[in-house]
């Protein structure tokens, strides 16, 4: 089984675009972060790349292991033990590129975890909202062969006289049928 399958609905699959904007995202974050003193990156930005693709492949496939066995604690603390995980993550991500991304402390690993969460979310803004745009205005339709979806409305089904939903005001969704008055 190949990790470069296209269309695998992994979580963690290279070929997909979407993959890549989050690792550029979170190679921004973590960049922007070690100008504090929570994190030394020594190399430039590509161990900051390095730091995101390993917290990313940690997330992928133990921080699912970490929160089963933490359940009980994820649950009695209503999801604030995750950020402990977090940090374990970060740790033992500054531990494989030890000399070049180092976080000294568990501390230091917790609040950078929290900042490069906000930190990715918040330059992750522009992504949601196109995707979000996308979704709702439907650009192209895959199941009409690639036609727009608003001239779907014309192709309705005529048999119904009478509109299904009548405070729908979207004409593109209205069936226009002839209305016709009911004794």
């Amino acid at each position: 089984m190949s990790v470069f399958k296209i269309n695998s609905g992994n979580k963690f699959d290279l070929t997909d675009r979407d993959f890549w904007v989050k690792i550029i995202i979170l190679t921004i974050s973590i960049w922007i972060v070690s100008f504090t003193a929570l994190v030394k990156i020594e190399g430039g930005p590509l161990y900051a790349l390095l730091a995101a693709l390993i917290i990313s492949l940690l997330n992928a496939f133990l921080r699912p292991v970490l929160s089963w066995i933490s359940m009980p604690l994820v649950v009695s603390t209503l999801g604030i033990f995750m950020l402990v995980i977090n940090a374990i993550i970060v740790l033992l991500t500054s531990w494989l590129l030890s000399p070049h991304f180092v976080v000294n402390g568990f501390w230091n690993a917790f609040f950078f975890s929290i900042i490069v969460t906000f930190l990715s979310f918040l330059l992750g803004i522009p992504t949601h909202v196109k995707r979000l745009r996308d979704d709702i205005f439907n650009q192209k339709d895959l199941s009409n062969g690639g036609e727009s979806q608003k001239n779907n409305y014309n192709n309705a089904d005529s048999s119904n006289r009478f509109d299904s939903d009548p405070f729908n005001d979207d004409p593109q969704q209205k069936n226009y049928t002839d209305y016709e008055d009911v004794d």
